[in-house]
C-alpha cells in the first residue's frame, strides 16, 4: 500500500494531517509532533515529511524540529489530498468534497461560549 494510502484510507490519520495542514492555513505552523505521533508509523512519517519538505510546503523550525513553518511553495488552497501525495484528478463528486481554503479558515474562528454561572 502507498503511503499516500496509508494516511487517506485511515479516518484518525487523515484527520491529524487534516488539522495539520488547517494549522498551517491559519496560524503558518503546525505542530510536527502531533501529526507524527498519529501517524504512529516511522517509515510512514519520513516519506509524509520528506514530500512535504520536498515539495516546499513547510520547513522545520530552526529551534524546534517538532514545529513545521511553512515553506515558500506553499498554498493555502492546497488540498488534504495533493498534500497527501494524492496526484491523481478527483472525480466531479470528490472535488466537492474537500474543503477550500476559504471554509477552513472559517472553521478556526473560535466560538464563543455563554457563561451562565453554573460553575
Amino acid at each position: 500500500m502507498k503511503w499516500t494510502q496509508r494516511i487517506l484510507d485511515f479516518p484518525v490519520r487523515a484527520a491529524a494531517v487534516d488539522d495539520f495542514l488547517r494549522d498551517l492555513r491559519a496560524k503558518g505552523t503546525g505542530d510536527l509532533n502531533a501529526v507524527l505521533t498519529t501517524l504512529n508509523e516511522s517509515g510512514l512519517c519520513r516519506e509524509a515529511v520528506n514530500h512535504w519538505v520536498g515539495n516546499g510546503w513547510i520547513v522545520l523550525a530552526p529551534d524546534s524540529p517538532i514545529v513545521a513553518l511553512v515553506g515558500s511553495a506553499f498554498d493555502r488552497k492546497l488540498t488534504l489530498r495533493r498534500f497527501c501525495g494524492d496526484t491523481s484528478v478527483p472525480t466531479a463528486g470528490e472535488e466537492s468534497r474537500e474543503p477550500e481554503a476559504e471554509d477552513v479558515s472559517k472553521a478556526d474562528v473560535p466560538v464563543e461560549i455563554e457563561d451562565h454561572g453554573d460553575s
